[in-house]
């Protein structure tokens, strides 16, 4: 690539480390979520953030699924519960880590916890013949989340939905992603209902010095 076609970098606006420091900390997953929706340049800008993430041989596989439509993520948490019931029928000992009947209560109950009536949804997906692109997704998703913290917008992983698209083919055929890729992660996307003003404590790192 020639110099003159890349972005000059602009010292005056890279943050000190004290402030990455309090980014970083400072920063949480986001379950509780305002029904006001995220402007789709909003939900553009985080995708064109996460695309400067490092990846394997610059190969750059990531792509992005981004889901609007609130009652279409609500589908997706459905098809979650319904991948749960399948997985515990398949194998029995899945049930102590899906209390598929817990879930359902709240769910009758008008509560969602597998999306937590986040109105939107990002998917990060690449071809499967990537030989990086599931830790590239992993970073690229992390760079979206903590643009988003930086933007006012709140994330959270969805883990339950990366499950379901790994073995559901209903939430395969529902995610309609392009032949021959997979799912590499999912997040919640919308404004946060409560503002959180203290860093929660962290346990000690365990370090080995060498």
């Amino acid at each position: 690539m020639k110099p003159e076609d890349c972005a000059a970098v602009r010292k005056e606006l890279l943050p000190s480390p004290e402030q990455v420091e309090h980014l970083l900390k400072s920063r949480r997953s986001v379950r509780v979520y305002k029904e006001e929706p995220v402007p789709r340049e909003t939900l553009a800008r985080l995708i064109d953030i996460a695309r400067y993430a490092p990846s394997g041989h610059n190969a750059q596989p990531v792509q992005w699924l981004v889901i609007v439509d609130p009652k279409e993520v609500q589908r997706l948490s459905g098809l979650v519960v319904d991948a749960m019931r399948s997985a515990i029928k398949e194998s029995p000992e899945l049930a102590d880590i899906f209390p598929i009947d817990v879930i359902v209560t709240m769910q009758k109950r008008g509560e969602d916890p597998i999306m937590r009536h986040a109105p939107h949804a990002i998917v990060a997906h690449a071809p499967r013949d990537a030989i990086t692109a599931q830790q590239d997704g992993l970073i690229a998703l992390t760079y979206l989340e903590l643009a988003a913290y930086s933007l006012g917008v709140g994330a959270c992983w969805a883990g339950f939905v990366h499950f379901a698209a790994m073995f559901y083919s209903p939430m395969r055929e529902a995610l309609r992603l392009p032949e021959g890729h997979h799912c590499l992660g999912a997040m919640m996307i919308g404004y946060p209902k409560h503002r959180l003003v203290r860093i929660p404590i962290r346990n000690e790192p365990k370090v080995i010095w060498r």
